[in-house]
């Protein structure tokens, strides 16, 4: 199960790299900072005021249509359409701002640098409402940026939708042209969960009496996999219809991963805690200490599954899941080293009595074989991002 939840998991990493959503709302109030008083990166870097990217990155092919609708605007504002190379220059001249000679210049540099489309609006000349359509000629992930090219404050509302040809060749798909594969892979995940569900359900129940506990607890598990496979799939396909980001299928995707991360990881705790394998009830302090972790990460992750990525104090949420997670993982090998080591310990000085002795070193290689494959599905992530590094650098370096 954990090399078939990381293989997945990392294929859709490698689909989904550098998309954000395709349908924006662009609301924002351009206030004109001086040098001395702009705020700082971490880096040291003066924050530019005058520019805002509501889209980068976002993979669109020959035929396809960007549609810009100015709602409204105080000064005059620009969209400008980068494609993947002409932003990366962009972004190499702009974003690396350290002075004033260097301040100023990126402040020109912002609203004349080349660019695949630039539309200029302004409010004085052109009614507002007013809609623009860009034609894609090229293949490439484009990055949307709005502009605000003079020293006044300005407050602009636009709508930004980017949109794909579809299989029928028509302007109706709302996902990047890195995302097009999500589809089909959900339907061969969603495939492949429910087979191994049912597979697994139906070995536990024909051979209940031989059946360890902890093996109905993968089979929630497994339950909950497929249920978040399907919703995953429902939200792309919902997404790939109306191009809406934040909907009631994506709640739900949210909800049921949350759920599923929460019992997969009680199936990790309690299999290096031994349980059901090695010995049948857990101490009390254990029992405690468990219950208190599965109750902690569970509220946290049914918070962070209902807010909005972009709010800062979903991020403190995020945060802290990633925290209890990282935590819980430390203890699962410290646990997992423990009870193998007091197994092998108490091993030594075991008479035959029975079946005992056969039992104890099957239970033993059991803890075994669970530690290759935990310590799988750890290396596994970083795994997937070395070959996405490196398909990366190699593409960049044919071009």
């Amino acid at each position: 199960m954990q090399l078939l939840r990381r293989a997945a998991a990392g294929a859709a990493v490698l689909l989904i790299r550098g998309a954000d959503g395709i349908k924006a709302h662009f609301s924002h109030r351009f206030e004109y900072e001086d040098f001395m008083a702009a705020p700082m990166n971490a880096n040291s870097m003066v924050v530019r005021w005058n520019s805002q990217c509501p889209v980068q990155e976002f993979g669109m092919e020959v035929g396809a249509e960007v549609v810009i609708t100015v709602e409204h605007a105080e000064a005059p504002v620009a969209f400008s359409l980068f494609n993947y190379e002409q932003w990366a220059t962009y972004r190499s001249l702009v974003f690396d701002v350290a002075s004033l000679e260097a301040y100023k210049e990126t402040l020109a540099i912002t609203c004349m640098h080349a660019a695949t489309t630039r539309v200029m609006f302004d409010p004085t000349v052109d009614a507002l409402n007013t809609t623009y359509k860009i034609q894609i000629a090229a293949s490439s992930q484009y990055t949307f940026q709005v502009e605000s090219c003079t020293m006044q404050n300005n407050f602009v509302n636009a709508s930004i939708s980017m949109v794909n040809l579809g299989w029928d060749n028509e302007l109706s798909e709302h996902m990047g042209v890195e995302q097009l594969g999500l589809i089909p892979l959900y339907k061969v995940v969603t495939a492949m969960y429910a087979l191994g569900t049912v597979a697994w359900l139906a070995d536990c129940l024909v051979k209940t009496k031989y059946t360890p506990t902890i093996n109905f607890v993968l089979a929630a598990a497994l339950v909950g996999e497929a249920a978040k496979a399907t919703t995953k799939l429902l939200y792309y396909k919902d997404f790939s219809a109306n191009g809406i980001e934040h909907s009631v299928v994506a709640t739900a995707r949210n909800v049921f991963e949350g759920a599923t991360d929460t019992v997969f990881m009680s199936f990790l705790v309690l299999c290096a805690m031994g349980w059901s394998w090695s010995r049948r009830k857990l101490t009390l302090p254990e029992r405690r200490f468990f219950s208190m972790v599965l109750v902690l990460y569970s509220t946290v992750a049914t918070i962070k599954a209902t807010c909005s990525a972009k709010e800062p104090t979903c991020q403190a949420y995020f945060l802290t899941e990633y925290a209890i997670k990282s935590l819980v993982m430390l203890g699962i090998i410290i646990a997992l080293n423990y009870n193998i080591t007091r197994m092998q310990m108490h091993s030594d000085g075991m008479r035959w009595h029975g079946d005992n002795v056969p039992v104890h070193y099957a239970c033993l290689e059991l803890l075994r074989n669970f530690r290759l494959s935990f310590v799988a599905y750890l290396l596994m992530p970083s795994v997937v991002v070395l070959v996405n590094v490196r398909q990366s650098t190699l593409s960049r370096y044919c071009e």
